[in-house]
Protein backbone atom coordinates (compact mmCIF):
# COMPACT_ATOMS: atom_id res chain seq x y z
CA UNK A 1 0.00 0.00 0.00
CA UNK A 2 2.67 2.54 0.95
CA UNK A 3 4.66 1.60 -2.15
CA UNK A 4 1.74 2.84 -4.24
CA UNK A 5 1.55 6.11 -2.29
CA UNK A 6 -1.19 5.01 0.11
CA UNK A 7 -1.45 5.77 3.80
CA UNK A 8 -2.35 3.27 6.50
CA UNK A 9 -4.83 4.61 9.06
CA UNK A 10 -6.06 2.82 12.17
CA UNK A 11 -9.85 3.14 11.99
CA UNK A 12 -12.14 3.77 14.97
CA UNK A 13 -9.75 2.57 17.70
CA UNK A 14 -12.30 2.99 20.51
CA UNK A 15 -15.54 1.99 18.76
CA UNK A 16 -17.79 0.14 21.22
CA UNK A 17 -19.80 -1.50 18.41
CA UNK A 18 -17.09 -2.64 16.03
CA UNK A 19 -13.68 -4.16 15.76
CA UNK A 20 -11.48 -1.96 17.89
CA UNK A 21 -9.04 -1.81 20.78
CA UNK A 22 -12.00 -1.30 23.10
CA UNK A 23 -12.61 -5.06 22.89
CA UNK A 24 -9.22 -5.47 24.62
CA UNK A 25 -9.39 -2.56 27.05
CA UNK A 26 -11.70 0.39 27.68
CA UNK A 27 -8.81 2.47 29.06
CA UNK A 28 -7.66 4.99 26.44
CA UNK A 29 -4.09 5.13 27.75
CA UNK A 30 -3.84 1.35 27.62
CA UNK A 31 -5.14 1.47 24.03
CA UNK A 32 -2.45 3.90 22.96
CA UNK A 33 0.17 1.83 24.79
CA UNK A 34 -0.88 -1.10 22.59
CA UNK A 35 -0.55 1.09 19.51
CA UNK A 36 2.91 2.31 20.56
CA UNK A 37 4.20 -1.18 21.28
CA UNK A 38 2.61 -3.10 18.42
CA UNK A 39 1.37 -0.85 15.60
CA UNK A 40 3.10 2.51 15.53
CA UNK A 41 5.72 1.61 12.94
CA UNK A 42 3.00 0.22 10.62
CA UNK A 43 0.50 3.09 10.61
CA UNK A 44 0.52 6.63 9.21
CA UNK A 45 -2.54 7.93 11.02
CA UNK A 46 -5.53 7.34 13.28
CA UNK A 47 -9.23 8.03 12.81
CA UNK A 48 -9.80 10.55 15.61
CA UNK A 49 -13.32 11.67 14.71
CA UNK A 50 -15.95 8.95 14.45
CA UNK A 51 -19.72 8.78 14.77
CA UNK A 52 -19.40 6.84 18.05
CA UNK A 53 -16.33 8.62 19.46
CA UNK A 54 -17.00 10.79 22.47
CA UNK A 55 -15.11 14.01 23.14
CA UNK A 56 -12.61 12.33 25.49
CA UNK A 57 -11.75 9.70 22.85
CA UNK A 58 -11.29 12.30 20.13
CA UNK A 59 -9.10 14.51 22.31
CA UNK A 60 -7.02 11.55 23.52
CA UNK A 61 -6.30 10.32 20.02
CA UNK A 62 -5.63 13.83 18.68
CA UNK A 63 -2.99 14.29 21.38
CA UNK A 64 -1.49 10.89 20.58
CA UNK A 65 -1.29 11.84 16.89
CA UNK A 66 0.38 15.15 17.77
CA UNK A 67 2.95 13.35 19.90
CA UNK A 68 3.79 10.88 17.12
CA UNK A 69 3.24 13.18 14.12
CA UNK A 70 0.49 10.98 12.70
CA UNK A 71 -2.22 11.88 10.22
CA UNK A 72 -5.69 12.44 11.65
CA UNK A 73 -8.86 11.36 9.87
CA UNK A 74 -12.55 11.12 10.65
CA UNK A 75 -15.99 10.50 9.33
CA UNK A 76 -19.39 8.98 9.94
CA UNK A 77 -18.19 5.46 9.07
CA UNK A 78 -21.37 4.91 7.11
CA UNK A 79 -21.88 1.24 6.18
CA UNK A 80 -25.62 1.06 6.64
CA UNK A 81 -29.03 2.48 5.92
CA UNK A 82 -30.24 4.99 6.73
CA UNK A 83 -27.28 6.83 5.31
CA UNK A 84 -25.68 9.00 7.97
CA UNK A 85 -22.85 10.46 5.90
CA UNK A 86 -21.91 13.99 6.86
CA UNK A 87 -23.12 13.66 10.43
CA UNK A 88 -19.68 13.87 12.06
CA UNK A 89 -17.90 17.20 12.38
CA UNK A 90 -14.26 16.64 11.50
CA UNK A 91 -11.79 19.20 12.78
CA UNK A 92 -10.04 21.50 10.32
CA UNK A 93 -6.77 19.98 11.42
CA UNK A 94 -7.62 16.75 9.55
CA UNK A 95 -7.47 18.60 6.23
CA UNK A 96 -3.94 19.81 6.95
CA UNK A 97 -2.43 16.35 7.43
CA UNK A 98 0.22 16.03 10.11
CA UNK A 99 -0.50 17.99 13.26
Amino acid sequence: MRGAGGKIVLAHPNDPNGTSLKSITKDLSAQTDIIEKNMLEYIDGIECWHSRADKATTEHYLEFCRKHRLLTTGGSDCHQKPIIMGTVEVGEIAARGFI
